[in-house]
């Protein structure tokens, strides 16, 4: 009997192993998005108008549908599931996938959060994606772009945006190692 349960063990451990490293493949570098996190003005520091503002911190984002695609892909598009509850003034988003292993569920929570202008449809929605984001991170995907160097690139403040994305490092292309 014994036996049965280490070759169950080594089975399911090898099965986790392969989907943690299919679920942290880096994403190719057209579909992952860039926006500005902090302006600022290198001429003058203490500028606090933001329309004089020349650079910015760039920090990059996937969107929630690349997330759904990569968990149809690992597990299958019943292999995974959301689950949305409320807790307090908090909106939690779980993120389950199915081990065959144990014929569970499994699931890791996390919370998201979109500030918006009075919008209440477009707040709740950016939320929910964001919480999507963040629980799918907790599973490894899109871990890698928390690794990525901050970086500041010229910026458009009357476009309010990047003037250029920066160059992804090539651990962070697919392939790559996802960390530096």
């Amino acid at each position: 009997m014994t036996k049965i349960v280490v070759q169950v063990d080594e089975a399911r451990t090898n099965w986790w192993e392969e989907m943690k490293a299919k679920l942290a493949e880096p994403f190719p570098a057209e579909v992952v998005y860039w926006k500005p996190q902090k302006t600022w003005n290198p001429d003058d520091w203490s500028d606090k108008n933001k329309r004089n503002h020349k650079k910015a911190l760039a920090v990059a984002y996937i969107d929630a549908r690349l997330v759904s695609d990569r968990l149809d892909a690992v597990f299958s598009p019943g292999g995974w599931q959301i689950n949305h509850r409320q807790e307090g003034d908090k909106l939690l988003t779980g993120l389950g996938v199915y081990d065959p292993f144990l014929e569970q569920w499994l699931w890791k929570w996390d919370v998201g959060y979109v500030d918006g202008n009075n919008d209440q449809g477009q707040v709740t929605k950016g939320t929910l994606s964001d919480g999507l984001k963040r629980a799918a991170v907790l599973w490894g995907v899109g871990r890698y772009l928390y690794y990525l160097p901050k970086t500041s690139v010229p910026y458009d403040p009357q476009k309010r945006k990047l003037v250029r994305n920066p160059e992804m490092p090539q651990w962070a292309l697919p392939g790559g190692a996802c960390r530096p």
